[in-house]
């Protein structure tokens, strides 16, 4: 019986793995280390996707699994990321979020967005047994909300022009994949915003399918090889505007396609608060 039960411990390794990714990402943004945390949350995002693949191949899913999931990814993605956005917008000298109305602004949307992420998984859990299509998400998930917020902020931290305060285009010795492209100061005043349209997305019932594999065989290989390629660009630590191709134009897609299809048209919308009898 004892040995029949190890087969558990490697999903909940993964996540452990990646509840430490995400503790590690906050010590490097106190640190002011703005490179290396967004690398340790964007780990954590494939160490999140690792359990569940874990759990599946070995027949080791179970409710503490889940629960532990949840919290993990609460932490990893509702905290660590919002913790990296303020102390890099805040005590960057030279950015309008140090204090006064600016400072409001990334307080108000970090806090957004944590409790958005806690609303969303929260909800998650408790209406995953009775989605009408299993291959659908309602709302833009956790992990791929926060994997896009960090992977455009560390290519903004590549492509930050000499004048940009915090800028880090040093840290980075590949080639640029856009080109000449420079992002002043002002880029960073888009993140804020980002992270209430990320908020809202999150708790919203929009559609978007999960990642899987397609019918045809190219689009599969295609989304493998993307997939792949992403991940050795993280385990190197190179390239995050590849990185942030695919999940960007995945959403992007979804968020209108999804919405407008008839056969996910048709689809009953989960109640917002899942509570009682809506459950």
């Amino acid at each position: 019986m004892a040995t029949s039960k190890l087969r558990y411990w490697a999903p909940q390794l993964a996540t452990l793995a990646a509840m430490l990714c995400g503790f590690l990402s906050i010590v490097a943004a106190t640190q002011l280390r703005f490179v290396e945390a967004s690398w340790l949350i964007l780990l954590s995002t494939f160490l999140d996707r690792a359990d569940g693949l874990l759990a599946r191949s070995l027949h080791a899913t179970s409710e503490f699994g889940v629960q532990m999931d949840s919290f993990a990814d609460f932490f990893d993605f509702g905290v660590a990321p919002a913790v990296l956005l303020f102390i890099a917008l805040t005590e960057t000298p030279g950015l309008p979020f140090a204090s006064g109305q600016g400072y409001a602004l990334a307080l108000g949307a970090c806090a957004f967005w944590i409790g958005a992420a806690t609303f969303r998984l929260a909800r998650f859990n408790v209406l995953t047994d009775v989605a009408p299509d299993k291959s659908l998400f309602n709302g833009i998930p956790t992990t791929l909300a926060a994997g896009l917020l960090v992977n455009w902020f560390l290519v903004c931290l590549k492509y930050a022009a000499p004048g940009n305060p915090l800028g880090a285009a040093a840290q980075f010795s590949e080639a640029r994949l856009f080109g000449p492209l420079q992002l002043g100061p002002g880029a960073w005043s888009v993140f804020p915003i980002a992270m209430l349209i990320g908020g809202v997305l999150m708790v919203s019932n929009l559609r978007c399918k999960k990642f899987v594999l397609f019918k045809s065989k190219l689009g599969s290989a295609t989304v493998v090889l993307l997939t792949l390629g992403a991940f050795v660009c993280l385990l190197l630590r190179v390239f995050p505007e590849f990185m942030v191709l695919l999940p960007s134009t995945w959403i992007a897609f979804w968020l209108v396609y999804g919405q407008l299809a008839p056969r996910y048209r048709a689809l009953p919308s989960p109640p917002l608060f899942p509570v009682g009898d809506d459950e």
